[in-house]
């Protein structure tokens, strides 16, 4: 059972709103749209989800074209799906008025599944790939804007842009990105479309109060990735993605959701398993990294607490006591367990994830997504 007084219940403000404690749930494909529309599974499991009492509740990549999906059953967040976001938002709502409900939005890129959608590159394309031209580029950032003013218009409190993890939000800011077009070659083109459309989404948004923030990967492991000091290095330097975050905080972003690595191509670094446990310490790392970049200006979520089972309860209070995140996230956990932060308040057992990676499997067997030890859901 948590003390009544850890740091982990304290309530805490993001930008001009107040999350209830410092528990993030982080994005968690569930592959259960129905043709891009959100399904009952979908709505079933968010609400559980806010049953839990997170602080805040990131919604798995909603993707903002029909053909941009890494999931065959990912969502898609446009206008005539909106109906379904607003409902799947009232309903968390009324499971727990004082979360607070972040929409993920996402391009999927050279990630999307060629069997059903289009996967597209930004630069060296594969055979299968479609190299996106400018005014492509253009579009998508349309798109983005759109996405988070009906994310606004759904009652989502706030947006996360998904930069991480070798999408294409991640694929515009590598050293590797060098198009000779304005979405490519210098650090200012690379960074350009958060840039653009944060300013854009400043002037429009309704609600000064909605939160704005992204998720990155610090370093993907790659040669030319994030993190990394050209296009032909793979070798870790975060100078550039500290760089990266600077800009965060001068467009006035809220936060910034710190992550590393490309899953399948460097899944251990993104979520370490049983027999990679130790990378969780660069996870801790880069987060503390992002903390004294932006002290006060910002704050950061921190990841990678799962494989860390009940060890992560002492050393989430530690990271927070210290400064060195402000929130901490757990993905897969969320599978095992919605209800969580409720159960470690009250003293209830809880269901840890035993890194089994079945839900994992399920996710590149493009089935729906679900813990294979703890089916939660009641389907």
């Amino acid at each position: 059972m948590l003390d009544a007084n850890s740091i982990l219940l304290s309530s805490l403000n993001i930008g001009n709103r107040t999350a209830q404690n410092r528990f993030v749930a982080q994005p968690m494909e569930g592959n259960d749209g129905e043709n891009g529309a959100v399904s009952e599974r979908a709505i079933k499991r968010y609400t559980q989800l806010a049953e839990g009492k997170w602080g805040v509740i990131v919604i798995e990549a909603l993707a903002v074209k029909s053909d941009a999906l890494a999931r065959k059953n990912q969502m898609v967040i446009n206008r005539e799906h909106l109906p379904g976001f607003k409902r799947l938002v009232s309903e968390m709502k009324k499971a727990d008025p004082n979360a607070l409900i972040l929409f993920q939005i996402t391009h999927s890129g050279r990630k999307s599944g060629k069997d059903f959608s289009q996967p597209t590159a930004l630069y060296d394309p594969a055979p299968h790939e479609h190299l996106l031209t400018t005014e492509e580029i253009d579009e998508i950032q349309r798109l983005f804007v759109e996405a988070t003013l009906l994310a606004e218009e759904a009652g989502a409190d706030g947006v996360d842009f998904k930069m991480c993890h070798g999408y294409f939000g991640c694929e515009l800011l590598r050293p590797a990105n060098q198009r000779d077009d304005k979405w490519g070659g210098s650090f200012q083109n690379r960074t350009r479309f958060l840039s653009e459309s944060v300013k854009e989404l400043k002037t429009r948004l309704k609600n000064k109060d909605f939160i704005l923030g992204s998720r990155i990967s610090y370093w993907e492991g790659i040669k030319g990735g994030c993190g990394t000091k050209s296009a032909d290095d793979a070798v870790e330097d975060l100078t550039e993605m500290d760089e990266v975050i600077r800009l965060m905080v001068n467009l006035g972003l809220d936060y910034v959701n710190v992550s590393a690595g490309i899953p399948g191509v460097t899944s251990e670094i993104t979520r370490p398993t049983a027999t990679s446990k130790w990378f969780y310490l660069h996870q801790f790392r880069y987060a503390r990294r992002a903390k004294a970049l932006v002290g006060d200006a910002m704050k950061v979520f921190g990841s990678a607490y799962s494989v860390l089972k009940e060890e992560a309860i002492a050393l989430a209070e530690e990271n927070l006591q210290k400064g060195d995140t402000d929130f901490v996230g757990w993905g897969r956990q969320t599978l095992a367990d919605p209800l969580f932060p409720k159960r470690l308040a009250l003293g209830e057992q809880v269901d840890y994830c035993k890194l089994c990676s079945g839900c994992s499997k399920l996710m590149v067997k493009q089935e729906q997504v679900k813990c294979i030890i703890y089916p939660v859901i009641k389907e």
